[in-house]
């Protein structure tokens, strides 16, 4: 499995990067231009650069509950967060998702939306604010591989515990927290984590 992200520098205007979108499919195109403020647009124009990359040209489809795919033998999953776009690629089915470290307000929507040894995991944890985002990166992960989305019960499956722990790994970036699920167990397979430059996906 390959993570590779980029971070956006927070003084990049869209207008820097107008032919950059024309690269994209017309599907991304309209993605980008539905956000409403620029920073979205930017993140998912360097979410739709990363998929260009890993990619190429091929065609992208999407299946049951609108997860993309393509026809081949690479699968991916993109997240976006803050100032950061990354992609996950693999030769299995796979999720990833990313997210900026929340305050101590958010905490309580593990009440709502955790399964209860999950719950514990968070209060048990010297840094609350990391375990609650590990825990929802690993949720989000988790659905983002299936394609089933968040209409899910998200307190009926348990992120710390086998077997779906084993196919599930957990990395804390500056601020941020990212995770992947993998259909198949990720053992002692190594996973290639790098940062890019905006301009190597140009």
């Amino acid at each position: 499995m390959k993570i590779e992200y980029v971070v956006l520098d927070e003084n990049l205007k869209l207008e820097e990067l107008k032919d950059s979108v024309a690269l994209l499919p017309p599907d991304r195109q309209n993605k980008i231009a539905r956000y409403r403020f620029e920073k979205d647009k930017l993140l998912s124009l360097a979410a739709g650069l990363l998929i260009r990359r890993a990619i190429g040209e091929s065609p992208i489809f999407f299946g049951e509950h609108d997860k993309p795919y393509v026809e081949s033998d690479v699968f991916f999953s993109v997240s976006h967060s803050g100032r950061v776009a990354a992609i996950a690629t693999d030769d299995a089915e796979v999720g990833l998702d990313i997210e900026q470290l929340p305050d101590e307000s958010r905490l309580k929507i593990a009440d709502r939306f955790y399964h209860p040894r999950e719950r514990a995991y968070v209060k048990g944890s010297q840094d609350p604010c990391s375990a609650f985002c590990e825990i929802w990166t690993r949720k989000e992960a988790v659905l983002k591989m299936t394609g089933e989305g968040i209409s899910t019960d998200l307190t009926a499956f348990d992120t710390t515990a086998l077997p779906l722990s084993a196919q599930l790994y957990t990395s804390a970036l500056d601020g941020y927290c990212l995770s992947v699920c993998s259909a198949e167990p990720i053992g002692d397979n190594p996973i290639d984590i790098s940062i890019l430059e905006l301009k190597d996906l140009l």
